[in-house]
């Protein structure tokens, strides 16, 4: 249904996004959950990031910032990119 709803919608500018939120509740987790969204994702052109605690802050923190329609998260790493 996620990839669905995000072909419905008009095309991300740099800076928009996420449509489709993707919380994990650990790194392993996330990083799978990402690598599938992410293969799925390459036939329809839909960007995804993970953010992860132990990743690079700097990396994660641009790679959500240049916009994409998926971000898969740890609520930890969530809340320090958008919150902090």
């Amino acid at each position: 249904p996620l990839f669905v709803h995000i072909l419905d919608q008009k095309e991300l500018e740099k800076g928009d996004g996420p449509i489709g939120l993707i919380l994990a509740p650990t790194r392993e987790l996330s990083q799978q959950i990402y690598n599938e969204a992410k293969r799925l994702g390459k036939a329809y052109n839909i960007r995804v990031v993970c953010a992860y605690g132990g990743g690079n802050m700097y990396e994660q923190t641009k790679a959500c910032e240049e916009g994409a329609e998926i971000i898969v998260a740890t609520p930890g790493r969530l809340f320090y990119i958008f919150f902090k």
